[in-house]
């Protein structure tokens, strides 16, 4: 199936409102239900934040690009950046019996999606982050 969505987004807190926005309406083309949707949303949102915060450490002036398709049922997303250079060891969770703020994200990611691992990034970037999920 052809791309619902081929985004760049700035590389900000401020823009995970649009990042959420645009997600929301590709659950929507996708036929997504509502539970899946929200699953989705929550772990491509914290994906992001990992990329603002964890690749790019908060720094203006850089972006990351979304790109999702669906292909045989199964939602597939694509997070690229050219951020800190990171791997499937960089997606440890920390031991959830820990009582402190953050570091969840990973967490969240894992439980939701079906699949959550780093893949050769395409020219142009440094990073490129696979998250898939069958729809329903």
């Amino acid at each position: 199936m052809a791309a619902l969505l081929d985004q760049v987004f700035p590389a900000s807190t401020e823009a995970l409102s649009a990042v959420r926005a645009a997600l929301r309406d590709v659950c929507q083309r996708a036929a997504c239900g509502e539970e899946c949707s929200e699953q989705l949303v929550l772990a491509i949102n914290e994906a992001c934040m990992n990329v603002i915060q964890h690749g790019y450490q908060f720094a203006e002036g850089h972006d990351f690009t979304l790109k999702i398709r669906v292909d045989n049922g199964v939602f597939v997303a694509h997070l690229l950046d050219n951020g800190v250079p990171a791997t499937d060891a960089d997606l440890c969770p920390r031991e959830l019996d820990e009582l402190r703020p953050g570091g969840l994200g990973v967490h969240f990611m894992r439980e939701l999606m079906d699949g959550v691992a780093y893949q050769p990034a395409p020219q142009g970037f440094t990073n490129c982050l696979q998250l898939t999920k069958r729809i329903y």
